[in-house]
């Protein structure tokens, strides 16, 4: 995973690098898992049972909700 620090603290992107290959494996195991992820990113990690913090969680959640608003700005 690759997330720009201007966004994101170092330990979010330390516990994200932590829990990669565990996430990947999660997402591999079935179209379900993928399919979910795919809708709603935040709810799959959860489902994933990653052991991440709730504010991890809040975190990146923020990180993506203020993405996604630029995204729809610039369109």
């Amino acid at each position: 995973m690759s997330l720009n620090s201007s966004y994101a603290s170092p330990d979010l992107i330390q516990e994200l690098s932590r829990c990669e290959s565990q996430l990947t494996d999660w997402l591999a195991g079935s179209e379900r898992n993928a399919q979910l992820f795919a809708r709603d990113p935040i709810a799959a990690m959860r489902a994933a049972n990653l052991d991440l913090a709730e504010d991890t969680l809040r975190e990146l959640e923020q990180i993506t909700n203020s993405i996604a608003r630029k995204i729809k700005q610039a369109a």
